[in-house]
């Protein structure tokens, strides 16, 4: 798993040997407006916050956890995407709606214990409809999320902090989020509800972030600055505050604008979003890598 890592940072770093070429066009508004049905439209709508921690993405991330009792080397890996199934003109000129489907498993590995323990892994499958219009955009997203405790955590003595009888988390919620983009700024809020659930939880939570992209390039004229802070509170931990902080560059391809790397600092402090520990309050930083195929 180490290894692993290693190489994945390696190969983040291959942009800076290999060379750029010119820098791609912008992330605004230029994907709205379509005047007719696309069948599997490319790019998307609705960007959600960079720091949100359950969106689907592929990343390999190592965090420092540091629990109330004790800290340990934690290994977060993803794998997911969202695919546009269908996007097609709204009622206006510069209005465009695109149904997508998501997916991604996110999982925890304790890098400290001899055979790299898996801890958590959660499986989220969702079916987004987004709106764009101008700089304003909207999303609506049904997707269900279940969690499942790794067998060598259930098997080997662990951290008590963590240690845990395993739970059947698994729900599906309807979340509703609303940007606007200004100067290289997104603000970004809504709420999520479970429509249902196996386990005894409460069901609203509330979210609200905001994102910076630079719009001057850096170094090389595919590099761009980001920042992300992302607030979430949820019914089910007394409304607690969790905040996610990362920051770092975006070396985006010169051919599309979808395919790039970011390479980014991570800070939480709040509850665990790692499945049936949310009731955990602790704190992890870190770094990683983001691909975006």
């Amino acid at each position: 798993m180490r290894n692993f890592f290693v190489g994945l940072f390696l190969a983040a770093f291959l942009p800076f040997i290999v060379g750029f070429g010119e820098a791609p066009p912008d992330k605004t508004i230029e994907q709205a407006g379509f005047q007719k049905t696309i069948l599997f439209p490319q790019g998307q709508l609705f960007y959600p916050p960079m720091a949100s921690p359950k969106e689907p993405r592929t990343h390999v991330t190592y965090l420092r956890l540091n629990l109330p009792g004790d800290s340990f080397n934690i290994g977060s890996v993803g794998f997911g995407d969202s695919f546009g199934l269908v996007s097609t003109p709204g009622w206006g000129k510069a209005d465009t709606w695109q149904l997508s489907i998501s997916g991604a498993v996110l999982a925890q590995f304790n890098l400290d214990s001899s055979s790299m323990d898996l801890i958590n892994a959660d499986y989220i499958i969702g079916f987004p409809l987004a709106y764009r219009n101008g700089p304003w955009s909207a999303r609506a997203r049904l997707f269900h999320q279940s969690s499942h405790l790794g067998d060598e955590f259930l098997l080997l003595p662990q951290n008590p902090e963590l240690k845990a009888t395993r739970m059947n988390l698994s729900f599906e919620t309807i979340e509703l989020l609303g940007a606007w983009e200004w100067n290289g700024f997104q603000l970004t809020a809504g709420p999520s509800y479970i429509l249902h659930t196996d386990s005894d939880l409460k069901r609203s939570s509330v979210q609200a972030g905001i994102d910076y992209q630079s719009r001057e390039p850096v170094f090389k004229p595919t590099m761009r600055l980001f920042a992300s802070v992302l607030y979430h509170a949820w019914e089910e931990t007394d409304w607690d505050s969790d905040f996610n902080v990362k920051a770092g560059v975006n070396i985006r391809s010169p051919y599309a604008e979808k395919r790039a790397i970011q390479i980014f600092g991570e800070y939480y402090h709040g509850n665990l979003p790692f499945g049936q520990f949310y009731k955990l309050r602790a704190e992890y930083y870190g770094v990683g890598i983001n691909l975006s195929f």
